[in-house]
């Protein structure tokens, strides 16, 4: 009797989506559940969107910064030298951006933003003797004319180039580690309103200097004017934001309460923590300017070799704007499955939402990249370049459509380790992209690819290789982390292993 009619006094239990097996009376009814599911993902949609918004623009802004060169004279040799003199500067800034997570997951007062603020100064200045390096010294010669084989011209602008552009990589910095500190509290809005005012402020610039005499003095220097008053600007506004919401609203720098890990932070930490993604995204933007080296030696510095960089410097900015955006994607789980905040958004959520943000990525710039006649129009159109030199862009584009699946799965996976700081483990990854990126380089060549194509191969065979890389190191991670977990379940079960000698002896 007792057996038959438990039953009758034990609570009643239902399963949901998101809420597992519960009490009925603490379970609500699937329209409620559905409603809830919606609320988290509009959660995600409302912190992803401005972030990618502010990825996209820029990426295709620095086509603002092209246009402002297309129309001079002798435009394909200028292209060529500040394509090179910029992608070489974006590989001093890319690992700058990695301060955007030092400052999400690792600063959480004043005493540690400080301690982050001084080490992106200390890598700064590694930054800027290298640039005097490359402008004073046979360095320079070596990088414009030996490695390059470009003419004595062009070499200059070069050099000329890179020493103005050395402190924009600390810009960078900065754009990036307050845009951190505005993460934590999820305001990406602001991020994504500095950034399309940063865009903004570099198109007027450059329009409002090609009306000058630099167009036919120094046209180089347009561009670079206008990088700098845009980046300045950025900083600016997020800079007036965060006071605005230090005063008005709790921030992680105006929190009175003491985090348990305030002491622990120092500059050696906070550079174990950066360097490995630092190094990842060096070898990520180093890339760009690699692409280029080998292109122009394996055409020996032609001609043909000035066109193919051209084609490359004005393909890079809305190949990366198709796939770039998804970057952002490693914000989201240090943002929302922080142990210390309560949210109802859930590791199932930010997966089912990363899938659908790749698919639809994928969907939309395989299409425009695909169908005959859009990549020619925009060009000629927008950037005025000749049609030869935009059906040269057609290959190249339509290559880069697959970018969008490889990004996306890397950046998810990476976002999971950013959130357990097991940031050591994705550096192999750099060194096993490196590897097929050269072998790539210097093996197909011989089977006849040249040009733009040789080099979007080769960065496409190095991020599929990064990323199978980064899921490995990911999966042993955490296999090990679920081993840890039953080690301690197992010894709490018997109460009497404390070390993991006697627990692997008990189970």
């Amino acid at each position: 009797m007792l057996v038959l009619g438990w039953k009758k006094y034990a609570p009643a239990y239902r399963k949901c989506p998101c809420c597992s097996f519960k009490p009925a009376h603490m379970v609500p009814n699937d329209r409620d559940c559905l409603n809830m599911d919606y609320k988290q993902y509009w959660l995600l949609t409302k912190f992803l969107v401005p972030l990618a918004i502010t990825t996209f623009i820029s990426d295709v802004g620095e086509q603002v910064l092209n246009r402002g060169l297309s129309s001079t004279e002798n435009a394909t040799e200028v292209l060529a030298a500040f394509g090179i003199a910029f992608s070489l500067t974006k590989f001093a800034a890319g690992p700058f951006e990695e301060f955007k997570n030092v400052a999400l997951v690792l600063v959480h007062n004043k005493k540690e933003a400080k301690i982050g603020l001084l080490t992106m100064f200390l890598v700064w200045v590694i930054v800027l003797i290298f640039a005097l390096l490359t402008a004073y010294t046979d360095f320079g010669y070596f990088i414009t004319h030996t490695l390059y084989s470009l003419d004595k011209d062009v070499g200059q602008d070069i050099q000329t180039t890179m020493l103005m552009l050395c402190g924009f990589p600390l810009v960078q910095g900065l754009i990036f580690y307050l845009a951190g500190y505005i993460l934590q509290m999820k305001y990406t809005s602001l991020v994504g309103t500095a950034s399309v005012v940063d865009e903004a402020v570099q198109a007027g610039t450059i329009f409002g200097l090609l009306q000058s005499n630099l167009v036919n003095t120094k046209p180089i220097l347009i561009p670079i004017f206008a990088a700098y008053i845009g980046a300045i600007t950025r900083v600016s506004l997020l800079s007036i934001g965060l006071l605005i919401l230090r005063r008005w609203k709790w921030t992680p720098l105006s929190s009175e309460q003491q985090t348990p890990h305030e002491s622990n932070l120092s500059v050696l930490k906070v550079l174990k923590f950066w360097w490995p993604l630092a190094v990842v995204r060096g070898v990520q933007t180093i890339s760009r300017p690699i692409v280029n080296l080998f292109v122009a030696r394996d055409l020996n510095g032609s001609d043909e070799a000035i066109q193919a960089i051209a084609v490359l410097t004005i393909v890079f900015p809305i190949a990366f704007a198709s796939f770039h955006w998804l970057d952002d994607i490693k914000s989201i789980q240090p943002a929302f499955l922080k142990k210390t905040e309560s949210t109802f958004v859930e590791r199932k959520h930010i997966r089912n939402f990363d899938i659908c943000c790749v698919t639809l990525g994928f969907a939309v710039f395989f299409s425009l990249f695909w169908i005959p006649g859009i990549v020619v129009n925009f060009y000629t159109s927008t950037l005025g370049v000749s049609e030869e030199i935009a059906e040269m862009c057609v290959v190249p584009l339509k290559m880069f459509s697959v970018f969008t699946l490889i990004v996306g799965w890397r950046s998810h996976i990476t976002s999971w380790l950013i959130l357990h700081k097991k940031t050591a483990v994705v550096f192999p990854s750099s060194v096993i992209r490196t590897i097929i990126f050269f072998a790539v380089l210097i093996l197909f060549p011989l089977l006849g690819i040249h040009g733009a194509p040789l080099g979007v191969a080769a960065l496409l065979f190095g991020f599929i290789a990064e990323s199978l890389s980064v899921q490995i190191a990911t999966s042993v991670v955490e296999y090990k982390m679920k081993r840890s977990l039953r080690l301690v379940a197992s010894s709490k079960q018997y109460g009497t292993a404390t070390s993991t000698t006697e627990i692997e002896t008990i189970s």
